[in-house]
């Protein structure tokens, strides 16, 4: 997959005083794309940024390198201790920004397209091989090292990444050795002369739609079975 650069110079970054990436912390970015692009170049924004952003089509952008600290999930020292993130105690007096790589995702509850979670499963084992690459060890894809930012600031972020992020979902796709480099774009907006929802997306030449979109627009529930990874849809009598 193609990572974007989207940093200029007004993203806000600093050094890692020596630490080195161990954890990863996902994010949502309560908004579009666009705007998280607009506010991590912004020369107003002197209080945030993130490592990557993934966007609803399946699209990376990067606004941090990796060697550097992103402003993303810094507390302090005081608030160490309402965190619920082992790693975050362990590590405590210091910032979780120093030893975390922060990925933004478009959206506001945590919900993911199937081609953002393509995305992110594939962005997560970058990380990892790029942080071996560059101090000599990988990072840990688990429970452990791969958090929420409600796990390091539960009093002012009790939310993100959001109430329906896939969690479960995300530490399977995590144990498993590869992930397919997929060609994944942005769908056509009209096909065939159909309206197609938000979120819908072509993978390898072929149009998705979002499958809760479909149960709307015929009056049905959709449930998500997490153990068999299957779908229902449950129309009415």
């Amino acid at each position: 997959m193609q990572i974007i650069q989207k940093g200029n110079k007004h993203t806000n970054f600093s050094g890692r005083g020596g630490h080195i990436p161990i954890a990863i912390v996902d994010h949502i970015s309560g908004g579009t794309m666009s705007s998280m692009d607009s506010w991590f170049q912004s020369e107003g924004n002197t209080v945030s940024s993130a490592h990557f952003g993934v966007s609803k089509t399946g699209e990376i952008h990067q606004y941090v390198d990796i060697t550097k600290m992103a402003w993303a999930n810094g507390i302090t020292v005081d608030s160490i201790s309402k965190a619920t993130a082992s790693i975050v105690k362990e590590k405590s007096p210091t910032n979780p920004n120093k030893y975390t790589v922060s990925i933004e995702h478009e959206g506001t509850d945590g919900t993911l397209t199937e081609a953002q979670f393509t995305a992110t499963v594939w962005l997560h084992k970058y990380i990892s091989g790029e942080v071996k690459r560059l101090y000599g060890k990988p990072l840990v894809l688990d429970s452990k090292y791969v958090i929420g930012h409600f796990q390091v600031d539960p009093i002012r972020k009790p939310y993100c990444p959001g109430v329906k992020f896939p969690w479960e979902r995300l530490y399977a796709a995590l144990k498993n050795e590869e992930v397919k480099d997929l060609k994944v774009d942005k769908a056509d907006t009209v096909v065939n002369g159909l309206k197609l929802p938000e979120g819908s997306v072509l993978i390898e030449g072929r149009t998705y739609v979002p499958l809760a979109a479909i149960g709307k627009a015929i009056g049905a529930q959709v449930s998500w079975d997490n153990e068999t990874k299957t779908a229902t849809i449950i129309t009415k009598a």
